[in-house]
């Protein structure tokens, strides 16, 4: 049976309809979700993450963490020897600093080592240059190194084939204070799109 021009407009508006709900919903998905990721960095913001440190860097001075007030550190824990997670998220990290331009200069991306038996101050320099002028390599004795790990809640198991870490990226405010993770697999655009939310 053909379709009459008034089944046709009654289908048109039932489209319609349809569609404006779909739109609404995803809209509506879209904010809650981006309120969920909000109320997450609030949360994480009052995590006691961080503390003070005292650690070698890849010129073989001491630095602590008082070294780098007035800076936002995005500090991650892995090592040299890390075959994949490490270089990928390192890597990442450059690009989302060449990504911010100028506003780069805000943040200071440290990386510090989990494997203080092989990962001297000499191997860090030679590792960290790999990816950016500006990533700052961290050893220290495995006393130190561990005391660092607690107060960042890194997880480090030593296995017969490697080291298992937690892979997390963590922002600090240039006071020193904690204010959120980033996932270590995020990928540079995020990384940037994240940084710049936080960057004043």
């Amino acid at each position: 049976m053909a379709r009459t021009p008034k089944n046709r407009r009654t289908r048109r508006v039932g489209l319609l309809t349809a569609f404006i709900a779909v739109v609404v919903l995803l809209c509506a998905s879209a904010g809650l979700f981006a309120s969920i990721r909000s109320e997450m960095r609030e949360q994480a913001a009052q995590a006691v993450v961080g503390g003070p440190f005292r650690l070698i860097d890849s010129r073989n001075r001491t630095v602590t963490d008082r070294d780098f007030r007035g800076r936002y550190l995005l500090v991650y824990f892995g090592y040299t020897g890390c075959p994949d997670i490490c270089p990928t998220t390192l890597s990442s990290v450059a690009q989302a600093l060449r990504l911010l331009g100028a506003r780069a200069a805000a943040v200071q991306p440290i990386f510090i080592t989990v494997d203080p038996r092989h990962d001297t101050p000499s191997v860090m320099a030679a590792y960290v240059a790999n990816f950016t002028p500006r990533l700052i390599g961290l050893t220290g004795t495995p006393a130190e190194l561990q005391a660092a790990e607690r107060a960042y809640h890194v997880t480090v198991e030593v296995t017969p084939t490697g080291i298992n870490h937690s892979a997390v990226l963590y922002l600090m405010a240039p006071d020193g204070h904690f204010l959120a993770p980033l996932p270590a697999d995020s990928g540079a655009a995020v990384i940037a799109t994240d940084l710049t939310h936080d960057l004043t």
